[in-house]
């Protein structure tokens, strides 16, 4: 099929982008000037620089393609709401639009289990959780989300909504770089004695089920759910060991005191830079973030 990645420069838009290429696809990648293309032109897809607000150029890149497949994001856990909407949002839905207006046939929208917030059970939950959303991370994937499902309808445009969890892979400058970083100490930061868990899968994984979320046969705007595995945050501890070859030390991080500390940091950084703590990863070190992908499964994948 002929597909679009948009934001294939980015960690798991880069996967998204190979898997679909290694899938048998012809992948088109739509980047920004200045967007780092090594990864991308080394492997079998087309590259093209594009202006996102050029909207009639990006009416005659779109025109004849299957699926567009939208990984743009603003990752920045420290930004003010305006800011990442005009990108998370505003863009998404222009885009959104844009393939509707183009008879696209498919639109699959990256988005993230964090749209589900952290007020939930200990046990895992399906996609029929109701999204309730706190921080400024969450409520604008929430809102991309159904920003997406009001759009749907205005053209014969399929929706797709992929949530992945946890996700560690090859070119991951976030997740599991920053545990890197304590184990330069031998010390694993971990709350209520790294006993929460969560749902964690392969950065390649999440590539194979866009692959795949290409291929089934849909009704309606569907979201899924999809991981890898599930484990503790001790367990994780315990493979990075043994990865690395040492014995770190669990740190404790009392939760009262870090959320009060991540607080702070917050007040101090201005928006726009990443401080050293936040309220958001503190919650996410601090809560059993379980998910059940029967539904994305039960479809083949």
């Amino acid at each position: 099929m002929k597909v679009i990645v948009l934001g294939a420069t980015g960690f798991l838009g880069s996967h998204i982008a190979e898997q679909l290429s290694l899938a048998g696809n012809d992948v088109l990648c739509l980047v920004r000037e200045h967007g780092n293309t090594d990864f991308l032109q080394s492997i079998d897809v087309t590259i093209k620089t594009v202006v996102f607000t050029d909207d009639e150029n990006l009416r005659l890149l779109f025109q004849g393609k299957d699926a567009i497949f939208n990984c743009i994001a603003d990752t920045r856990l420290h930004a003010r709401y305006n800011d990442k909407a005009t990108t998370e949002i505003d863009l998404t839905t222009e885009l959104f639009s844009l393939a509707q207006q183009c008879n696209v046939k498919r639109f699959l929208q990256l988005s993230t289990v964090m749209a589900v917030g952290f007020d939930r059970p200990a046990h895992a939950i399906d996609e029929s959780y109701e999204l309730q959303p706190h921080y400024i991370y969450s409520r604008i994937a929430a809102d991309r989300e159904k920003a997406l499902q009001l759009q749907f309808g205005k053209g014969d445009t399929q929706l797709i909504i992929l949530r992945p969890s946890n996700v560690a892979g090859k070119r991951d400058v976030s997740f599991v770089p920053n545990f890197l970083q304590t184990a330069k100490f031998k010390l694993f930061p971990a709350m209520l004695g790294g006993s929460c868990q969560f749902s964690c899968m392969d950065a390649r994984d999440v590539g194979r089920a866009m692959a795949h979320l290409l291929t089934i046969e849909i009704n309606k705007p569907e979201v899924f759910f999809v991981k890898g595995y599930d484990q503790s945050w001790l367990e994780f501890k315990c493979a990075l060991d043994k990865k690395l070859g040492i014995n770190m030390a669990v740190f404790p991080l009392p939760k009262k005191l870090f959320m009060a500390l991540a607080a702070l940091c917050e007040a101090i950084f201005p928006y726009g830079t990443e401080p050293p703590l936040t309220r958001f990863s503190m919650e996410v070190l601090s809560n059993n973030l379980l998910f059940d992908d029967a539904k994305i499964r039960q479809t083949g994948f």
